[in-house]
């Protein structure tokens, strides 16, 4: 997949989440993405001790 995108992984990343964020403002599921994304965070930093 990162081969058939110009720009490879950076620019995948970049469309996806910016689709993701109009979406998400469009249903007003910030607060819910957000929560989600924080809840990832907080899980991944505990996992790395």
């Amino acid at each position: 997949m990162r081969d058939l995108v110009p720009g490879g992984y950076l620019v995948t990343h970049l469309v996806f989440w910016t689709v993701v964020a109009m979406v998400a403002v469009g249903t007003n599921a910030v607060a819910i993405i957000l929560s989600f994304g924080l809840g990832i965070l907080a899980m991944e930093s505990f996992k790395k001790r």
